[in-house]
């Protein structure tokens, strides 16, 4: 299956081909402001707009347009949702105006789709690709073992700040080098520490 990484770079039809009776009947129940957002071509597009409005018709209008009339391969469309339920009930309704083609695309959450890219390349990271993804509660748990390991008092250096501390540096972008280098008070030091031993078990247990 064609995928965003392995499809040729190609520039999606600057002409819309319109005249088909397929891509006139995504367009025939639209409001002129839906038809412009579905139809929109060149910079980003950015739709505001209430509750039960018809946000959700516009985006999957909008997939099904750019299959239809700008020649895009559903492999080249990714499509972001809150929920799982949201992305399943987003693809559907392209199926169903498309056919089973849209299945290519790439429609999930953002937390799944960030797991489902690092799947992709786990070996370029050092891991394999059946890595695990801790959740709040198992990141508690593995520093409090570090703190113990590490001879640290879990009630001076609580493991919930410690876990918060860690994850202020990975959003970041600091790695456990450069957090010691930064590293400006004993708390900072020992979250430091904390954080090159985290990321070791968390390697050794490929998660």
């Amino acid at each position: 299956m064609s995928t965003l990484f392995d499809l040729p770079q190609e520039t999606p039809r600057a002409e819309p081909a319109e005249d088909g009776d397929a891509v006139r009947e995504l367009l025939a129940d639209l409001n002129p402001q839906q038809r412009d957002a579905v139809r929109h071509n060149g910079s980003p597009l950015l739709v505001v707009a209430g509750a039960g409005s018809g946000k959700t018709r516009v985006l999957t209008r909008r997939i099904a347009y750019l299959l239809a009339a700008r020649d895009v391969h559903p492999g080249q469309i990714m499509a972001i949702t809150f929920t799982n339920k949201a992305a399943a009930e987003m693809k559907q309704r392209v199926v169903e105006l498309v056919g089973r083609r849209a299945n290519a695309m790439w429609v999930s959450t953002f937390h799944s789709m960030c797991v489902r890219l690092l799947r992709r390349e786990a070996k370029t990271l050092g891991m394999s690709s059946n890595f695990s993804v801790y959740d709040a509660d198992d990141t508690r748990r593995l520093i409090t073992l570090v703190e113990h390991d590490l001879d640290l008092d879990v009630k001076r250096y609580a493991p919930r700040a410690i876990a918060a501390q860690v994850s202020n540096l990975k959003n970041e972008l600091r790695s456990p080098v450069d957090a010691a280098e930064l590293a400006g008070s004993d708390f900072e030091r020992r979250v430091a520490e904390v954080y090159e031993l985290y990321q070791r078990r968390l390697h050794e247990a490929n998660a």
